[in-house]
């Protein structure tokens, strides 16, 4: 195993990977609920997505073909862009924790509740935050153009995702 220091070029790519791989994980919980026909193409969508963001959403917004000629809306692009806001935000929250435990000690334990192998309790998120977590994630859908359905749906989710509810 190679490890990194913070000065060295390949720090910030493994890091950027690190939170990539958390921000998928946690699409897909929220996804879960959310969408979970899509889970079946969630790993190459995920993978078009992080390679190119902006022509992942795009390509979204008109119904693109998946696979065999059928003709999808996918919900995932949008999904990653929200789970990457919602990930930013409690990862800010948690800075107080951040700072104890380390970037890494916060992704492990974010990723422990996510995957609910430790009650969301240990994250010690207010109603407030939860709060703050949920109008995070709509507005990042309505920046996207998500209908307020969905937006609604997916905010409950990623809320759900981070705080068991």
């Amino acid at each position: 195993m190679i490890c990194l220091r913070r000065d060295s070029p390949g720090w910030t790519l493994r890091r950027v990977e690190e939170d990539n791989a958390f921000i998928a994980e946690l699409t897909q919980a929220a996804l879960t609920t959310a969408a979970p026909d899509e889970l079946a193409v969630f790993d190459e969508t995920a993978q078009e997505y992080f390679e190119d963001p902006q022509a992942a959403l795009t390509a979204a917004k008109g119904d693109a073909a998946v696979g065999f000629g059928l003709e999808l809306a996918m919900l995932t692009p949008a999904a990653l862009a929200i789970g990457s806001a919602v990930f930013q935000s409690v990862v800010d929250m948690l800075m107080g924790k951040a700072v104890a435990a380390g970037h890494r000690g916060v992704i492990g334990l974010l990723r422990k509740v996510v995957r609910r192998e430790v009650s969301p309790a240990v994250l010690e998120l207010t109603a407030a935050q939860a709060h703050h977590v949920r109008l995070v994630a709509l507005q990042r859908a309505h920046a996207l153009g998500l209908p307020e359905a969905q937006a609604r749906q997916l905010a409950d989710s990623f809320v759900g995702a981070v705080t068991g509810q």
